[in-house]
């Protein structure tokens, strides 16, 4: 059988299965959000829901879809038979379809190798944010990865408008922004990308902008991720320093905030000299300068979520297949372990200090996982894991990139 009709298979398969996990689990407490969002828009509107619930921090495509979801399951309790589901399929779907963009970046350039995209179909970490978690994560990779393909086809416009349903998805795109902006600059077709992602934006963006413009831009540009549950956070609070250890992304303290908008500014003051550093970078080269921007996000972001590790999967995936396997492993290792302690350590056996992250679910199945503070002495440490590859992915990335352009330098001087 030939490699492509394989990861086909291997594609239908991690569907059915995503399918089956989304039908009959509830997710995290994620999709119990989505639905307290969804009630609230339906009785008093998006503008109103950004002016008194501080925590919704989601664009108004997303406000509203949870707003349809929730008015097909009215009175729905906890459980929220249907509406899980609905909320997780169109980032399994776009799972599925992710796997034939690759195949034709690999039509174009020869790579990804198909063991990769392999891996890539059955990835762990895909199953269980798409199929577990309760977000719209998978999408938002989705559109990312048509726009860099779509780039690599040599067309601005439709690459602008798959980056701006990106932007509407979540406001993480905007990271990338100055990437695809000073790639298309160097090759004068700025213009069409540009006019057509601000337009695709701005359009859906219009109904926060106009109602509650304040709010949205707090909320939802102003979020600077969750403290003390990855990385640089984490290693600072774990110091034992008071003013460490509030956990939560609302009233921290000032070392806290400090902290976070230097690596948050730091992020992009980095993103942008990447960019002008690689705008002259080939079509598979695009991808390597993509995957460098989110490895450095990845090592430097003060918060980052579970669900986050499928945002630069594709892009790692074409960049370095090798490191992509490696992140992959570790991430799937990490994710394993913290919706096994939120699903498995609940109110009904709740010796949260002496919980066993390592109650397999085939003895108390997955339903139900709650991220609560208090359960993160159990899987935080986990999390250094996927960030310690992370760090040796971004310190091989910006070797690699050293060494080309030195090359480079030497050809031109010559």
């Amino acid at each position: 059988m030939q490699p492509k009709r394989i990861i086909l298979l291997a594609a239908l398969i991690a569907l059915v299965a995503k399918l089956y996990c989304a039908g009959t689990t509830t997710g995290t407490n994620d999709t119990v959000f989505f639905y307290g969002f969804g009630k609230r828009i339906n009785e008093n509107g998006l503008a109103h829901t950004y002016k008194t619930v501080t925590i919704f921090n989601h664009t108004p495509l997303v406000g509203y879809y949870s707003a349809l979801l929730q008015r097909i399951e009215p009175g729905a309790q906890m459980k929220m038979e249907l509406l899980p589901f609905l909320l997780r399929l169109p980032g399994i779907i776009a799972d599925f379809l992710a796997v034939f963009v690759l195949f034709r970046i690999r039509a174009i350039t020869g790579g990804p190798p198909w063991w990769a995209i392999g891996v890539f179909a059955l990835s762990p970490v895909a199953f269980m944010v798409s199929g577990f978690h309760g977000n719209v994560d998978s999408v938002l990779a989705l559109l990312l990865l048509v726009a860099a393909w779509l780039a690599m086809e040599n067309k601005p416009a439709l690459c602008g408008i798959a980056l701006g349903l990106a932007c509407n998805v979540k406001v993480a795109p905007l990271l990338l922004g100055p990437v695809f902006f000073l790639w298309w600059w160097e090759r004068r077709a700025w213009r069409p990308f540009m006019l057509s992602a601000a337009a695709v934006t701005l359009t859906g963006w219009a109904p926060a902008l106009i109602g509650a413009p304040r709010e949205f831009l707090g909320n939802v540009l102003g979020y600077q991720g969750y403290w003390g549950i990855w990385g640089v956070s984490w290693c600072l609070k774990q110091t034992g320093a008071e003013v460490f250890q509030k956990v939560g992304f609302e009233q921290l303290t000032s070392a806290q905030m400090l902290v976070m908008a230097v690596c948050k500014w730091g992020i992009i003051a980095g993103v942008i000299v990447i960019s002008w550093l690689r705008r002259k970078a080939d079509a598979l080269g695009f991808f390597t300068t993509l995957a460098w921007v989110w490895a450095l996000f990845f090592v430097c972001a003060a918060g980052v979520a579970p669900q986050y590790f499928v945002w630069l999967a594709p892009f790692l995936l074409v960049a370095t297949p090798r490191w992509s396997a490696a992140v992959t492993a570790a991430a799937s290792v990490f994710l394993f372990v913290f919706y096994n302690v939120t699903a498995n350590v609940r109110t009904d056996r709740v010796q949260i200090v002496g919980g066993d992250p390592w109650t397999p679910p085939w003895v108390k199945p997955w339903d139900l996982a709650r991220s609560d503070n208090p359960h993160i002495a159990l899987w935080g440490p986990w999390q250094m894991l996927p960030w310690i590859v992370l760090i040796g992915c971004l310190a091989w990335l910006t070797m690699r990139v050293w060494k080309e352009r030195t090359k480079e330098a030497g050809a031109g001087s010559a």
